[in-house]
């Protein structure tokens, strides 16, 4: 290979040489993640994907360890990728225009097989979008058992041609069968991909128009469970902030629970926050609300 003069000399960034030599080696995420694990070392495919694509940097010092043992798999200088890097960012969550951004492994104790998934439907990256609203209602059966859930959404744009998001649903163990998405109004399901090894199904939800920076989508889809057992709790993991959000349960006349209350967690490691008890109503249905919720996990807890 050769450069022609006046031809711009390609930037190596850290992005660019991982990916590069990731697929000179013929190794999988899989594959580097195992290898990461045998030297006690934990990072999700979701971030070893978002590493790989430049959404995300390593920073803290584990990471920084996985890097070291990334550059001997693939073969590199030692200290090659790390200098890459260049100086560390400010700590904390990740803040971009549309707000703080999670990992996925932040919300949820496994993400296996999920990251080449998300990777394939193209989720929009930290800072392209803003929760405006969310509105969950979720229902359960006569034997307490999860149902459907319609999920409403107002989000917002915040680089120009946006189409459409990615959501993520995951069965209980117990389910007898993945969750099924179906659209409602205002958007079209497009790919849907299930992840049985995590639990998952991921969909594509299509907007009715591609977004300019700054335009709004408001549409609502819905979600199918197959429990069964009863369920104790409805969840929402979210990468991003909340502006508004808007959870009620509704539960059948013959399966009313004993009591309910809502909570947050800081991520699924963390210790559950209760936030106020839910009081019953007469017809059978309870719900709570969150205004600018920096929270990464909120919910309805109840017990029969």
């Amino acid at each position: 290979m050769y450069q022609r003069v006046g031809e711009p000399v390609p930037l190596e960034t850290f992005p660019t040489v991982l990916s590069r030599a990731i697929e000179r080696s013929g190794l999988s995420l899989e594959h580097l993640q195992r290898k990461l694990a045998a030297e006690n070392i934990r990072v999700s495919l979701s971030t070893l994907s978002y590493w790989r694509r430049g959404r995300t940097r390593p920073e803290r010092p584990e990471s920084l360890r996985a890097v070291e043992v990334i550059e001997d798999v693939l073969k590199l200088p030692r200290g090659y990728l790390v200098s890459l890097l260049g100086p560390r960012k400010p700590r904390g969550r990740w803040v971009a225009r549309g707000g703080a951004v999670r990992a996925h492994d932040v919300l949820w104790d496994n993400t296996l097989g999920l990251a080449p998934v998300l990777a394939e439907l193209d989720e929009p990256a930290p800072g392209e979008l803003s929760y405006l609203n969310v509105h969950d209602q979720h229902f359960l059966d006569h034997q307490g058992r999860d149902v459907r859930t319609r999920v409403r959404m107002l989000v917002r744009s915040e680089v120009d041609g946006l189409r459409s998001l990615v959501v993520l649903h995951r069965a209980d163990e117990s389910d007898r069968a993945l969750p099924t998405l179906l659209a409602s109004t205002g958007c079209a399901m497009g790919r849907v991909r299930s992840v049985p090894t995590s639990r998952f199904t991921v969909g594509e939800v299509l907007f009715d128009r591609a977004l300019a920076a700054g335009q709004t989508a408001v549409f609502e889809y819905e979600v199918r469970w197959y429990g069964q057992v009863r369920a104790t709790r409805y969840t929402r993991g979210s990468r991003r902030p909340l502006r508004d959000y808007l959870v009620e349960v509704n539960f059948h006349q013959s399966a009313l629970p004993g009591w309910c209350f809502s909570y947050t967690q800081e991520g699924v490691d963390e210790a559950e926050v209760r936030r106020e008890s839910l009081e019953l109503g007469a017809f059978g249905g309870v719900h709570a609300s969150a205004q600018g919720s920096e929270a990464a996990i909120l919910g309805v807890h109840w017990g029969w």
